[in-house]
């Protein structure tokens, strides 16, 4: 597994510290997983489809 350090205002990790103390989640690093991996899912058709376009363009045109 990789380590990221991330920077959160105050106010943020506040939250997230109360998922973890209501039970929500057993660890403010599992709060912040889930929150990664629903983000990825919730933007990869967008993704996905800009990453098409950017590949038929070059193919049409190249990468001059």
């Amino acid at each position: 597994m990789a380590t990221l350090k991330v920077e959160l205002s105050k106010q943020l990790h506040e939250r997230l510290h109360e998922l973890v103390a209501q039970g929500w989640f057993s660890s403010e690093t599992d709060v912040v997983q889930e929150a990664v991996r629903r983000f990825l899912e919730a933007h990869a058709p967008e993704m996905m489809s800009r990453f098409i376009e950017e590949d038929v363009e070059w193919g049409l045109r190249g990468s001059d």
